[in-house]
C-alpha cells in the first residue's frame, strides 16, 4: 500500500467513485441523504475548493494499481463563530476505504498521514465529523485518540 498525494485531473474518477462509495455508506444509516452519483462532481469541486482555501491535502491510498481509498484534510481552519477557541485547527473532511480494502489498515495509515500534515502545517488540534449513527467509524477514531467536542441534535419535525 502507498499513499500519495491527489493529482487533478488524472486522479479524478478514482476520487469521485471514492466520494460515491462513501455517500453509499453514509446512505445506509441516513437514507434521506442524496444519491452518491447525484452529488459527487459537486462534492469533488467543493472538496478541491476546500483545500484551496484551507491549505487542504487529499490523499489517495493505492493497492498495486487500484485506488484503495482517501482522505481530505484541512490544515489551516480558522474560526468560523465568535465563541469558538481562536486557534486554527486542522479538519479531517472525508474518509473512506472501499469494502474491499478494509481491515489492512489503510484507514489507519491515512490518518496517521493526515496528522502529520496537520502537525507540519502548525495546527495544534484535529477535528473531524461523524455521523452518530455510525458507530463504527465512531469506534475507529476514539482508537485513535478522537474524543467527543460538539454533538450536535436534531429533530425531526
Amino acid at each position: 500500500m502507498t499513499i500519495r498525494a491527489f493529482a487533478d485531473p488524472q486522479d479524478r474518477a478514482a476520487l469521485v467513485e471514492c466520494i460515491i462509495g462513501l455517500q453509499e455508506h453514509e446512505r445506509t444509516l441516513d437514507p434521506t441523504l442524496p444519491e452518491g452519483s447525484a452529488m459527487a462532481d459537486e462534492y469533488y469541486r467543493l472538496l478541491v475548493d476546500r483545500c484551496r482555501q484551507c491549505h487542504g491535502h487529499i490523499l489517495l491510498a493505492r493497492v498495486n494499481d487500484a485506488v484503495a481509498g482517501f482522505i481530505c484534510v484541512l490544515t489551516m481552519v480558522p474560526p468560523t463563530e465568535p465563541d469558538e477557541p481562536r486557534d486554527n485547527h486542522a479538519y479531517v473532511s472525508d474518509v473512506f476505504v472501499h469494502v474491499r480494502y478494509r481491515g489492512q489498515g489503510i484507514g489507519g495509515a491515512l490518518l496517521q498521514e493526515a496528522e502529520a500534515l496537520a502537525r507540519a502545517a502548525g495546527a495544534s488540534t484535529v477535528r473531524i465529523g461523524v455521523l452518530a449513527r455510525n458507530q463504527e467509524a465512531r469506534r475507529f477514531y476514539e482508537n485513535r485518540g478522537f474524543e467527543e467536542y460538539h454533538v450536535q441534535l436534531v429533530k425531526e419535525l
